[in-house]
Order: C-alpha cells, then structure tokens, then sequence
C-alpha cells in the first residue's frame, strides 16, 4: 500500500473484524477501543461523540482518554529504542515487512520492561511487569 491512507482502510485491510468474529470464543465478550474513525462494530467501539452527550458517556471518554494515551506511550518508546521503525521513507508497507520489525520490536520493549522492573505503563496502572523469565517462560 503506498502513500498515507485512512486508518478505516488500514483496519479494512487487516480483516481484524473478520478475525475477531470468526474466534469469538477467544476474545470473551471484550472489545476493542479505537479510533473514532472505526465507528462502531461488533467487536470494535470509540469514543462518543455527538452534540448530546450524557455524563456517563463523559465519563467514558475521558476513563478511555487516558488508557488511550497509555497505548500512545508504548508507541513513543518504540520511537525511542527503535528509531528506524519511524523511518517512514523506507519502510513500506507491502514493498518491507514493517509488521514484523514494530512486533519484534515491542517483543523486544516488552522485555527491556521486564527486565528493568517497570516502565511508565505499569507506573501509571499500578501493576509490576513480571520477571524476563516469567515473560519468557509462561
């Protein structure tokens, strides 16, 4: 795929969805928390947003807000430790295999977590990542 497209498309292409509805059974009952962009589906829901908002609605957005901005964390600390992943003129999708850097890459930040006791993250949960063997070893 080249040039920028719209992350629906991006989501459409990656039969997500699809995955989540055919394994059902795996996913319990949980959801996903996207992009506005995504709108609303079975397995996939965002932020509401409309003129009438109720206050629980309100208090969903904002509880999602900063559990969002966690996951954003995680992407500057890839960024961080493995520039060349944001290297945007070479890597291309369809033409380098982008998707196996950025998972091998966070494979690789999930265990400097580990291995160093923590990172913002699990600061932020409250929760302590388990031990580089633990992660290592289930």
């Amino acid at each position: 795929m080249e040039g920028r497209r719209h992350d629906i498309t991006m989501l459409r292409e990656s039969k997500l969805a699809d995955y989540m509805a055919d394994h059902h059974d795996v996913f319990n009952g949980c959801i996903i928390y996207g992009d506005p962009a995504y709108g609303i589906q079975t397995f996939l829901v965002s932020g509401c947003k409309s003129a009438r908002v109720s206050a629980n609605e309100k208090k969903l957005n904002k509880m999602m807000s900063s559990v969002r901005e966690s996951v954003e964390w995680k992407f500057g600390g890839l960024k961080t430790q493995f520039a060349f992943v944001d290297y945007k003129k070479s890597l291309k999708i369809r033409l380098s295999p982008v998707g196996k850097y950025v998972l091998v890459s966070m494979f690789l930040l999930n265990c400097h977590c580990c291995y160093y006791g923590g990172n913002q993250i699990s600061e932020y949960f409250g929760v302590d990542p388990p031990s580089l063997d633990e992660y290592l070893n289930p």
